[in-house]
This record gives structure tokens, C-alpha cells and sequence, in this order.
């Protein structure tokens, strides 16, 4: 089907006579157009037979040099086209016209070796007037093919032969969309008188650019009458390409004025005629001409034309331009129908082609007018094209074919850039959440954060995230994604979470309350932390010895912290810590007693701090000490010894309270000497 097959035709040729008597006459006029390859042009065969029947034979030759010297032998199975046209005014007369294929013709004699093929009156079976086609396929070879008229007792039977032709194969490249021939006829039932004509047919596929020529078809004044124009064009078109006609005459295109448009193989009906839905028309700008043009959905190699019915009685139809064309390529970007398309840097983009056709070629340029192509076939594969703005123009061109050439179709790629993503590795504590963020985020970019590299189970979206409780080493996936052309970074951005374990730190052993300016030291198992207190003005504390001292009553906290290095994060224990107050009490003067007096004591007032116990030591010998005695109200006894020495004596007052916390107080007794005694003289005279 891809290569061309051109027309040839039968060049040599030779007729006969049978008249039918006295009176009968036949002929045959102009009988080179036959064969002058000119499909326009036509030899007659006439009969006026007044008695018996009468016939009138041509022979066509197909020769390699026009004479019968120069004859072919063509193969058995070839087909052969045999083009006739039999006027409307002899449709009435009884005709009947053979054709066959013959061998051997015989110059002198014009006789040859015939074989017939078809045989029929021309009432009906051609079709009615105008001109038409017979395919024959011989069953033998052949040299050439004979047409015969025959006529009885008929006046004015003529047959117009304008050659016949086999198609064989040509290497060089045609005018593949251009009519070549044209059929013309009137079919109906009023053939016999019909006033229907199509006049200038070939005026119809000359190609005129300035549309000064037409063909005419006349629908007449008969209701029952439809003259019709066949453009037969020089190469088959495929499926989908597209018939155009340039017309004027019915103002528009309506189905129901008689208009109709049917494309054909042969004789054989090829796809569905045009319709509303499937049509495009067109005004041809500053003229009153339309185009109207529609695809055709199976192999063809003609369109008929007709134009008739009752609505166009009478009127006329200029038939301008008949052609064909190839459609424009419809491309796919990617597999999707396409012209223009975003794609990210990175994609390897495809442009391919939607509506493929046999024996139709795709070549893909850089601009509209270049001539040097950058890929020819149907699917170019751009690879990784760098950012930036890219234009691709491609056309359909038929092959074998020379102005069969599609405008070209404009397809555009966009390449934008990927969005990038940073991130800043982390390092944690077990047992916490984790405050995530990304590295200078830009606005018009969003972030998702998965647990893969790749695929995974989508955690977050949004440039920060704040993880669940991790307890170990957790590592994150960022990418980026632009939320204009939905381009993602080319790589997911890896933010490692280091989960440290807390240091252990076991309990503080120790005493828990101590007294004002007294110490006591704290311990823990785990060594290498340091101490410190919550409130230096409470207690304080040795930093490495753990030794407490207290400053002031109130209560504190004593901290011990491991602090944190490369394997472990901070921890710490506390310890509540109570300073107590020492208690105090006012004495009353110094207790003075005489000498040989073994008891006393020494009166107090203002006691604070609850003090429930005294202790008493001495400074003098012989004096008894006093330990954790319960402390009476408002005086504090204490004995003397019988012999103390006259004079002053000092001690310490020891004074506790419940807290265990004591204060002392020094203090004085006197003891002074008793007097002597009295010496009493009692007379002697005294009556005593």
C-alpha cells in the first residue's frame, strides 16, 4: 500500500466493423484519445443499424512503445480499468456493450483471440449517463482489452471509450493528494429525459489556489434526478486523512438540501459519508465559497459528489477544489495528549504520536520553518533535558509522496528546576519528644517528612515536626516539593536523631535535717557528679564532697547531677534538706547561796525554739555535770557541793530541742562565806 502505483494505460490501438445491411453504418471517431493516456478524452463508437444487428469493436493495447510491435504481455490476474461513458440519449436505445481482455491481435485483419467479461444493456447497469468504470481481473494473460458495441434495428447507439489502464508500481515520488480523474453520471429514475448535467468536471481537481474554475453540477428540473462528480485521486488515502472540497452555491452545508459527500475504494463504500458531526466548513474569507472537510475512517481512493432531491431542484453546485490531505499529527507528551507540558528536572520526556498512519512518515524540528530535522520517527525520546524552555515543531509527511506534507504541530516543554531541602542532624535524650526543623525554608515549598528513603509511611508535612517520645536512634526523611509545578527534590534530605540514655543516678543517702552552722555529709552510689543547693541561703554544699552545712532554718534542696557527655544525657537526684534553729532562753541574775549550801538553781525566762533538755558542766572540780535533763519551767536546778569553796564559780548551760539542735550558755554562781556565829556572854550572876 506505501508504494505508489501509477496509471498505464493501453497505448496502441485497432478497431472493427460489423455493419448490420443495407442502411446500417457504424464507426469509430477520434479513435486515438482511446489511448493518448489523456482520462479526459474519448474515442466513440457509433451504430445506426436499420436492418439486422450491428457492432462496432475497439482494441486497446497495452504496448512499451505504442505500436502493436511493442506489445505486453500482461499476467493472468491482473486487473484492468476500462473507463466508458454511454450519453443519457442512448439509454432509451437497445445497446449492449462487451468487454473482454484478447490476445494475438491481427493488424490486417483486426481480429484477435477474445475472451469476454462483461456483457450488459447500459439501461441500469452503467449507472445512467455520464462516465464510469469497469474493473475486470482476466483469468489469462492478455495484451490488451476490446470493447464491442452491438445494436439491432437501433439509430444513434454511441459509446465513448477513454482508455483503459492497470495500476503498476512506481519508484518515484507523486503528487499523491491531487484528483488524477473524474467520474461524472446522473442516477434516478428519470434518466431517460433527464435534464440533470455536471459540465467542466475537470475544472474540479485542477487545483486552481485562485478557485477561478469550477465544475458545475446542475440538478435539473426532474425531483427524481441526482447528478453526482466522482474525484478519483492519485494515491489511496489512508484512515484519517481528510477530504476537502472548495464549494459555492448553497450559501452553507445542509444534509437536507441534497448535498452529500461519500468516500469510496473502488466501487466499494470506504467509511461513512459526511454528517453534521463530523464535518468542519469554513468561508473561504471575501468570497462566497466554503470548504468543507471531514476524516475518513478507512482506506479510499475517490469521493463522489452528489447533489439532487426534491429541496435542490433547479440549482446549481460549483465544485472548486476537490483534494485530500493528511492530518496533522496529534502528539502525546508521556503517553497523554499533549501539546505543552511541565515537567521536572530529571524526567525523561517522550513525545510520541496519537494518531499513527501507515506509510506516513513523523519528523520533528526546532522551529516552523527549518529543513534540517532533529529526529525523525513517532516517538522521539528527549531524555533529561536541563531546565529551561524547549519548542519541538512536527509534521506528517505521506511517504512516497511529494507535497503531501502536514502543518506542523507546536509542542512545548517546560523543565523546571527541583526544590532542594537541608537539614541539621539532632542529638536527644531518651524518654523526650524532639523538635525538628528544616534548614531555611523557603516559602512556596512544602516539606514531608517519611521514615524511608524512599516509599515509606508519610509522618508529618510542614518544615517543622515535633517527633513522639523517642527512647532510641530514630532517623528522618525530608523531601521538598514545589507547590507550583509539584516538582520534589531528587533526593530525600537524611536528619539523623541520636537518642542518648539518661546517666543513672541512684538515691541520696544522708541526713535529712541538720541544725544552723552544723554539717553533715551526703553520698550517692554513682560517682562523678557534683553537688550543688537549691538555696544557698538555707544551706550550702561542698560541690564534690557532697558536706552540707546550714545557714539559716528553712528548707532546701541538695541536687546531685551526672552531667552529660558523649554516650549519656544529664541526670540528677534531689534531696530535701531541713536546717533547724538552735533553741535560746534569757537567765535570770547570778544565783548567790552560802557556803555549806548543797542545792540551787537559776531562773530563765523568754524561751524559743522549744528547748525540752539542759545539760550542765563545770569548771570547778567537784561540781556534778547534768546530762539531757528534762528542762523544768522557769528554773533550772542544779546541785552544790557541801564543801565548794567560797567564791565565784562558772559553768555551761547546754540547752536542746526536739530537732536535735543545742545552744550553750555560760554562766555564774557565787557562794558566799556563811557568818561567823554570835558569841553570847551570860553573866554569871544571871539567874541562867
Amino acid at each position: 500500500m506505501c508504494t505508489n502505483q501509477s496509471r498505464v494505460y493501453a497505448s496502441f490501438q485497432d478497431y472493427q466493423y460489423a455493419p448490420g445491411g443495407i442502411g446500417s453504418s457504424v464507426s469509430v471517431t477520434n479513435n486515438g484519445r482511446a489511448v493518448d493516456t489523456d482520462p479526459s478524452t474519448a474515442s466513440t463508437l457509433s451504430i445506426n443499424s436499420l436492418l439486422g444487428s450491428s457492432s462496432v469493436t475497439q482494441y486497446l493495447e497495452f504496448s512499451s512503445n505504442g505500436t502493436d510491435a511493442g506489445r505486453r504481455l500482461i499476467a493472468a490476474g491482473k486487473t484492468f480499468i476500462l473507463k466508458v461513458s454511454i450519453p443519457a440519449s442512448a439509454l432509451s436505445l437497445a445497446g449492449t456493450i462487451e468487454v473482454g481482455s484478447f490476445v494475438d491481435l491481427n493488424t490486417s485483419t483486426n481480429i484477435a483471440t477474445r475472451t469476454p467479461l462483461y456483457t450488459a444493456s447500459t439501461v441500469g447497469l452503467l449507472s445512467g449517463a455520464g462516465a464510469i468504470e469497469i474493473p475486470l481481473t482476466p483469468a489469462q494473460a492478455y495484451h490488451g482489452v476490446y470493447v464491442k458495441l452491438s445494436a439491432s434495428l437501433s439509430v444513434g447507439v454511441a459509446a465513448e471509450i477513454y482508455g483503459a489502464y492497470i495500476l503498476e508500481d512506481n519508484p518515484l515520488d507523486i503528487e499523491c493528494d491531487k484528483g488524477i480523474d473524474v467520474l461524472t453520471g446522473v442516477n434516478g429514475a428519470g434518466l431517460l429525459n433527464a435534464t440533470a448535467s455536471v459540465t467542466n468536471p475537470y475544472a474540479a481537481i485542477d487545483t486552481d489556489p485562485a478557485y477561478s474554475t469550477f465544475a458545475t453540477i446542475n440538478t435539473g428540473l426532474q425531483a427524481a434526478n441526482e447528478a453526482y462528480l466522482t474525484a478519483i485521486f492519485a494515491k489511496e488515502g489512508q484512515p484519517l486523512d481528510s477530504i476537502k472540497i472548495v464549494y459555492d452555491g448553497g450559501g452553507g452545508l445542509s444534509l437536507l438540501s441534497g448535498f452529500t459527500i461519500q468516500p469510496y475504494l473502488g466501487d466499494a463504500v470506504a467509511g461513512g459519508a459526511f454528517n453534521n458531526g463530523n464535518v468542519t466548513v469554513k468561508a473561504i474569507p471575501n468570497t462566497t465559497r466554503f470548504e468543507v472537510s471531514f476524516p475518513v475512517s478507512s482506506v479510499f481512493d475517490r469521493v463522489k459528489i452528489s447533489w439532487g432531491g426534491i429541496l435542490a431542484i433547479g440549482t446549481e453546485l460549483h465544485i472548486y477544489n476537490v483534494t485530500k490531505a493528511i492530518p496533522k499529527p496529534d502528539p502525546l507528551i508521556d503517553g497523554v495528549p499533549l501539546t505543552a507540558k511541565n515537567v521536572c528536572l530529571g524526567h525523561a520526556t517522550t513525545l510520541s504520536i496519537n494518531n499513527i498512519q501507515s506509510c506516513t512518515t513523523y519528523t520533528w524540528y526546532a522551529d516552523k520553518t527549518t529543513t534540517t530535522p532533529l529526529f525523525t520517527g513517532s516517538t522521539y525520546s528527549l531524555g533529561v533535558l536541563p531546565v529551561g524552555d524547549y519548542g519541538y515543531y512536527v509534521e506528517s509527511r505521506r511517504n512516497n509522496c511529494i507535497s503531501s506534507i502536514s502543518e506542523r504541530v507546536k509542542v512545548t516543554i517546560k523543565v523546571n528546576p527541583l526544590p532542594t531541602v537541608a537539614v541539621t542532624n539532632v542529638i536527644s535524650c531518651s524518654g523526650f519528644t524532639v523538635n525538628l526543623s528544616v534548614d531555611s525554608p523557603l516559602a512556596g515549598i512544602s516539606y514531608n517528612w517519611y521514615d524511608a528513603a524512599t516509599g515509606g509511611n508519610l509522618q508529618h508535612s510542614g518544615s517543622t515536626y515535633t517527633t513522639p517520645v523517642l527512647t532510641a536512634n530514630t532517623t528522618y526523611y525530608v523531601e521538598a516539593v514545589n507547590q507550583t509545578t509539584g516538582c520534589i527534590s531528587s533526593s530525600r534530605a537524611v536528619l539523623a536523631v541520636q537518642v542518648k540514655p539518661i546517666a543513672v543516678v541512684g538515691a541520696i543517702s544522708g541526713v535529712n535535717k541538720i541544725c544552723i552552722g552544723t554539717a553533715t555529709t551526703l553520698s550517692n552510689p554513682n560517682a562523678g557528679g557534683t553537688w550543688s543547693s537549691a538555696n544557698l541561703l538555707i544551706a550550702i554544699v561542698n560541690a564534690t564532697t557532697g558536706e552540707v552545712t546550714g545557714v539559716a532554718a528553712g528548707t532546701t534542696v541538695i541536687r546531685y547531677t551526672v552531667a552529660a557527655d558523649a554516650t549519656v544525657c544529664t541526670n540528677f537526684a534531689d534531696f530535701n534538706l531541713t536546717v533547724a534553729a538552735p533553741p535560746g532562753l534569757s537567765l535570770g541574775p547570778e544565783p548567790e547561796i552560802c557556803s555549806g549550801f548543797t542545792s540551787s538553781s537559776i531562773s530563765y525566762s523568754n524561751p524559743v525554739n522549744s528547748p525540752i533538755t539542759y545539760s550542765i558542766s563545770w569548771g570547778t572540780s567537784g561540781f556534778m555535770p547534768i546530762n539531757n535533763q528534762p528542762l523544768p519551767p522557769g528554773n533550772i536546778p542544779f546541785d552544790v557541793p557541801f564543801n565548794a569553796a567560797v567564791g565565784t564559780h562558772s559553768g555551761i548551760l547546754t540547752i536542746k530541742n526536739a530537732d536535735g539542735c543545742s545552744s550553750q550558755i555560760n554562766f555564774t554562781i557565787k557562794i558566799k562565806p556563811k557568818p561567823m556565829a554570835p558569841h553570847v556572854l551570860v553573866p554569871i550572876t544571871s539567874q541562867y
